[in-house]
């Protein structure tokens, strides 16, 4: 009952924004105009708050423009402010029930170089997580290819139990989205403005879906082109979006490295190569 009742009122709200109804404030950018309710974006975004509290035009005529920011971004900011998303949306599942998608993905039967470094014919992977191929009772590996990306040799000790596979794990969040590349710039371009209006847990949202952008669009030409906005529109002391341009090409440091625009990057931006060599030499260079 309380998630149907939650649910209404969602929909209540962006009924609000799409229909207009009882707007006392209205937001310019470029050649839009949104009619919004004080009431909810006073409270949700500090920017607001101010702008009304000032007693100038804003008051007076419930009118505020904003023309220095990209329409189609603020228009997405407000979208997030009525409705606690904005598009492309994640998907309401968790990381368990994306992991389990994954499976369709993961291909079964191939030949693979087990640790003696002979070919071997492995079984068709289980992907469910956490792996484990080896039989707590008896030791034995009754599953000896838990993935498509792990073959259990004779000397794995019978070890491999309740662990997760790295590669596996990251199929299973990159799942866990919509839309297409291009998002990675959105998200970029929408992480810039956030300090600006202060809107409550947008930040959050951004970090977690550019983080999964990252590691579904990772090989796109457009992840550079985001790399380059998070870095040269956030100050050094955000480490937001950062970290997460930093950890991506950790993760595929060999096929990232060879790209001329991401060795721009590095060339142009110390922090991030300093940020990222402490990231492989804390994990080994592994």
């Amino acid at each position: 009952m309380a998630g149907a009742a939650r649910k209404q009122l969602c929909l209540a709200l962006k009924n609000l924004l799409i229909s207009g109804a009882f707007s006392d404030l209205t937001v310019t950018c470029g050649s839009d105009s949104h009619k919004l309710h004080k009431n909810v974006v006073c409270s949700r975004a500090d920017f607001f708050s101010r702008a009304v509290k000032f007693g100038g035009k804003e008051t007076k005529e419930g009118i505020i423009d904003l023309p220095d920011d990209d329409p189609a971004i603020i228009k997405l900011m407000i979208n997030y402010i009525y409705e606690g998303e904005y598009d492309p949306a994640l998907p309401d599942d968790s990381v368990s029930d994306a992991a389990s998608a994954a499976t369709a993905i993961l291909t079964g039967g191939k030949r693979k170089k087990s640790s003696d470094g002979k070919n071997k014919k492995v079984a068709t992977p289980s992907a469910s997580f956490p792996h484990t191929c080896s039989d707590g009772n008896y030791g034995c590996c009754n599953n000896p290819s838990v993935c498509a990306h792990h073959y259990c040799g004779s000397d794995c000790g019978y070890d491999c139990n309740n662990y997760r596979c790295k590669d596996c794990h990251i199929e299973a969040l990159a799942l866990a989205i919509s839309g297409s590349s291009e998002q990675l710039l959105v998200h970029a371009k929408l992480y810039e403005i956030t300090d600006k209006y202060d809107v409550m847990g947008l930040k959050d949202l951004l970090a977690e879906k550019f983080k999964r952008a990252c590691q579904r669009f990772w090989n796109e030409p457009v992840f550079a082109v985001a790399a380059h906005h998070a870095f040269s529109t956030t100050p050094d002391s955000d480490q937001g979006l950062r970290d997460i341009v930093s950890a991506t090409i950790a993760a595929h440091m060999t096929e990232l490295v060879k790209k001329p625009e991401v060795e721009a990057l590095l060339t142009e931006f110390n922090g991030l190569a300093v940020g990222l060599l402490k990231m492989k030499t804390e994990a080994g260079w592994k």
